[in-house]
């Protein structure tokens, strides 16, 4: 990183850096002590009441203000320093004035560009005045390979560190690239990090990332944060076909298709090298040019059109007639000149007539191949639509059936019950029928039972002398 302006500096630092290059060189090797960094620099004038003004530059490190010229060196302590302002030059409106005290003197530097550098150069100089032991991270201390993630941003608030509010807009460099910075900090030892997605019922994810193992992640940029969706090993991929497309690489598994958005042939000579067998697809010729890969025809159609049109274009530009001849002296030069101008200018509106003609006609070929794909997204969704009422109708029939045959199971088993009870009762009887002995008739009268009938406890022919039924009946 560049002491100076960071990794990533704007166009404006550049050339601060480059116009004082002597005076920063002098600077670091005379003024900066160990342990001391820069935090920002700006171009400005220190403006002098009675000797000449002194163009140079104003530093900000971690110790202290630094103002540095060709013949001037100013060191401001920011324990010294009061009434820190930042006005408006009243010479030019797209400039600023920053002025302040310091052991009791009034300093006052110009010519100072309004843009986002000096906006983060005061936000940090104003924070160090305030609190001087204030860890600040600005543009130039961030190292811009590395994302502010949610959880670097968390460690850095726990730790009181400040950030510049124009370092969180630069450093957002837009999803594709925060993602990406993200998960390299994440697997440091990745071979890939890519955008892609997963498509199993609908797309799953942003990144891939292609480590020891293969995951899939879903990036949310407001809350800067990347969650895994599916890890896979790299045995997975045994035997899977791969598809190449001028724009992406698609990988057809058992459980669905993985897209790459870049870096497919990378990830297929990865798995080569790991021993996973893969299929290449292999396309004829004219399916390997760009809007005839897909076999649809609009696609297609566009795609012919476009080359048309270049085609058209290149031979104009090659074989296109030679400039007018310069007007001559004599009036009958004119003449043809004025002849030949009106010719050129009828072939102008022709040759804009016919371009047109042919805007209408891409027009018209962009529109019908619009209504036909919004007729191929309509009849897609109207098959899926019949697709899950069907699944839903045999879920209620299975749901039915299953139903039907549970009531059916609890009445079965109540039957059951039923009958097992019964035959339980009819057991007792028969083993209480059966326990039951009177010696003779004395016993019987003396238990209570006479007279006992033929089927009651304790009944016997020996009892029953008469043979009636009927036992101890006299």
């Amino acid at each position: 990183m560049n002491l100076w302006i960071g990794n990533n500096p704007t166009h404006s630092q550049k050339y601060v850096t480059t116009k004082f290059k002597k005076t920063l060189n002098h600077i670091e090797h005379t003024v900066l002590v160990d342990g001391e960094f820069v935090l920002k620099i700006i171009e400005a004038e220190l403006d002098k009441k009675y000797n000449n003004d002194s163009n140079g530059v104003l530093i900000i490190t971690n110790h202290k203000l630094i103002f540095a010229s060709s013949r001037d060196k100013q060191i401001f302590h920011f324990n010294c320093m009061r009434d820190l302002g930042l006005v408006a030059d009243g010479k030019d409106k797209n400039e600023w004035v920053i002025r302040f005290y310091s052991n009791g003197y009034f300093y006052k530097f110009d010519d100072i560009k309004k843009n986002d550098d000096t906006d983060e150069f005061f936000f940090t100089l104003k924070e160090k005045i305030h609190n001087p032991s204030q860890e600040i991270l600005t543009t130039v201390t961030h190292n811009f390979d590395y994302f502010l993630h949610a959880q670097k941003l968390d460690h850095l608030k726990l730790n009181g560190i400040k950030i510049t509010p124009f370092l969180m807009k630069r450093d957002d460099k837009g999803v594709s690239s925060n993602g990406a910075r993200l998960l390299k900090e994440k697997h440091t030892q990745s071979q890939i990090v890519t955008e892609g997605f997963f498509v199993q019922e609908k797309k799953k994810g942003n990144f891939i990332v292609v480590d020891e193992k293969v995951y899939l992640y879903e990036y949310n940029q407001e809350k800067r944060k990347a969650t895994p969706i599916k890890v896979w090993p790299i045995i997975f991929f045994n035997h899977v076909n791969i598809d190449y497309f001028a724009l992406k690489t698609e990988l057809h598994t058992n459980e669905g298709k993985l897209v790459l958005n870049n870096s497919g042939k990378e990830f297929a000579a990865i798995l080569i090298e790991r021993g996973i067998q893969v299929s290449i697809l292999k396309r004829k010729w004219y399916k390997k040019i760009l809007g005839f890969r897909s076999g649809k025809w609009w696609k297609s159609s566009i795609a012919s059109l476009v080359y048309f049109l270049i085609f058209f274009i290149g031979i104009s530009t090659i074989f296109g007639e030679s400039p007018t001849e310069e007007k001559a002296a004599n009036s009958s030069s004119q003449i043809n000149s004025s002849e030949n101008s009106t010719a050129q200018e009828s072939k102008m509106e022709t040759t804009a007539a016919s371009a047109k003609t042919e805007e209408n006609q891409q027009e018209e070929a962009i529109r019908l191949a619009e209504e036909q794909k919004k007729k191929e997204a309509t009849a897609r969704l109207a098959e899926e639509q019949k697709k899950i009422a069907e699944e839903a109708r045999i879920a209620e029939e299975q749901k039915k059936t299953a139903e039907e045959a549970r009531i059916a199971e609890e009445q079965r088993k109540e039957e059951e019950a039923a009958r097992l009870a019964e035959e339980e009762r009819k057991a007792e009887e028969e083993a209480v029928v059966q326990n039951v002995f009177y010696k003779n008739c004395s016993a019987v009268r003396a238990a209570g039972a006479a007279p006992i009938r033929e089927g009651d406890p304790g009944y016997s022919t020996k009892l029953d002398r008469d043979r009636d039924g009927i036992a101890c009946d006299q």
